[in-house]
This record gives C-alpha cells, structure tokens and sequence, in this order.
C-alpha cells in the first residue's frame, strides 16, 4: 500500500545533497568574508600602527564575523524556503523526488508551509523559547527515522498527513 512512497535511504541522500549544495553556496561567501576581515585588520594595522590600529582590526574581524554569519544565515533560510513554496528542495528536485498528500495527490503551497513549519520547528522557536526548540528539534530528528518504517513518513509527514514520492507517482 506505501510502496510507491520514498523512505529512508532516499531522502537522506536528498539531504546529502542540500547540505552538499549550501557548503558550495556558502564556503566562497566565508573565504570572502574571513579574507575582508584579514585584508582589513593587517592591512590598518600596517598602515597606522599601535594599540588603536590593533583595537580597530579586531573590532573589524569582529563585525565581518557577525556579517559573515548573517549572510549564511539568510541564504541558508532562503535556501529552506525553496521546498516550503515548491514541495522540493533542490536535493530533492536532483532526486526526483517531491512532497505530496499522503494519499499520493499532488500537495498545495499550504501542505508545503505547513510541513516546513513543523520540520523546522527547532530553529524557528529558538528565536523565542532556546529550551523547547532544543527538544523540538531533537523530536523531529529521531521522527525522520520514522521513514524506515513501512508507511515511509517521517514524523512531521505523519502529522501534516504528507510523504514523500517520486515526481512521476504523484497524483493529480
């Protein structure tokens, strides 16, 4: 009855790929940061010399870091936000594989936010409640290997009534 659904082997490697992807993306964007910051600091240190040059490199490095880290962080949202509106991440998309209603209808851009929402839980309560985002995010870890079950839904499928098919199965 679930055979046509995606499962555990699979999906992982839809992830492999995403994480594959992201470190693509962001590692240049690093290097650009962590070089600017280098470039800067040695760069005023030469220049000026003395214990305020050195003060004003460090709070260079300081605030490249923080920018640096912002970047990421944005494009690693945005990145998310691709399968929350399309039903597939671009690891998933490389696999041939998409989100659907559980009963293998094609899903709806609601089933996808909804789905995002609660498989990214952990990050997005750790803007308001750090402790209850741990615990969530731990919770949805251990429900992805729910998939090696025999309905192939991760915890968060089973909740949002969604799984995971390959493009060509899905219904409608």
């Amino acid at each position: 009855m679930f055979s046509n659904r995606i499962g555990f082997g699979p999906r992982l490697g839809a992830a492999l790929l995403d994480v594959i992807i992201l470190i693509v993306i962001l590692v240049p964007i690093s290097l650009l940061g962590i070089g600017a910051g280098l470039a800067a600091a040695f760069g005023l240190d030469s220049a000026v010399g003395g214990d305020e040059a050195e003060a004003l490199a460090m709070i260079g490095l300081g605030a490249g870091a923080i920018a640096m880290v912002l970047v990421a962080s944005i494009i690693a949202l945005a990145y998310t936000l691709i399968e929350a509106f399309t039903g597939a991440s671009p690891g998933k998309r490389i696999m041939g594989l998409q989100v659907a209603r559980a009963d293998g209808t094609a899903g709806d851009i609601q089933l996808y936010l909804l789905r995002w929402a609660l498989k990214n839980s952990g990050s997005i309560l750790n803007l308001v409640l750090p402790v209850v985002s741990s615990l969530a995010s731990l919770v949805f870890f251990f429900g992805c290997f729910a998939t090696l079950g025999e309905k192939r839904q991760a915890l968060h499928d089973i909740i949002i009534k969604s799984a995971v098919y390959k493009k060509g199965d899905i219904a409608g």
